[in-house]
């Protein structure tokens, strides 16, 4: 039987879309510029836990021209309030609460975000969230899917998880956990839960 239900925060709640974040904070040749040097694949490096955010905005102020500097203080400091939500989430976690489900959050994020997460009112609605860069292990290890489990008592095999991403997903699996690749469409999500709920209960 499930009974917890895992979300990624990216794509999943909220989405995360690095032009769009870039272009609300500078316009012309310079969106393009600014997104590809402040998302670039050291990103992940937040995420991981593995790099200080300090030291990430020095380095990519150095990669950028001096103009920007003011432009990328705005972008590094309020970045995280140009993440829309997914369409059809608010209403997912208020139907699954209201079905007794309990809720966690398992994301690949950075600490400065974790900080900043309280600004998006959903977040009350869960039971538990674990951000990858405040423990310093990311999706896809399997570290983190355990330290899951182990910080809110949980047993993978109660638990459906929802993540964009396939890698992310087979981690969870591997670890015990059910899982569905999110692609925008709630009603596979639930036919998901249902037919599982129904055969265990069969």
């Amino acid at each position: 039987m499930i009974k917890n239900i895992v979300f990624d925060f990216g794509d999943v709640i909220a989405k995360f879309c690095p032009e769009q974040i870039a272009g609300a904070f500078v316009g012309g040749e310079d969106r393009k510029l600014v997104t590809d040097v402040v998302f670039r694949e050291e990103w992940r490096e937040l995420d991981e836990g593995t790099k200080d955010y300090g030291e990430y905005i020095a380095e990519t102020k150095e990669m950028l021209p001096e103009r920007l500097g003011e432009t990328l203080d705005r972008l590094f400091r309020d970045w995280y309030r140009e993440l829309p939500y997914v369409d059809g989430v608010c209403e997912m976690v208020q139907s699954l609460k209201g079905k007794g489900y309990r809720l966690y959050i398992l994301s690949n994020a950075s600490a400065y975000f974790a900080q900043k997460s309280s600004y998006f009112e959903l977040t009350r609605e869960f039971d538990g969230i674990v951000f990858s860069g405040v423990i310093k292990m990311a999706k896809p290890e399997d570290g983190i899917y355990r330290y899951l489990f182990e910080t809110f008592g949980l047993k993978p095999e109660e638990c459906l998880f929802i993540d964009d991403r396939e890698d992310n997903i087979e981690a969870g699996k591997r670890n015990g956990m059910n899982g569905v690749v999110f692609q925008g469409d709630w009603g596979a999500v639930w036919d998901v839960l249902g037919a599982h709920n129904e055969i265990k209960n069969s």
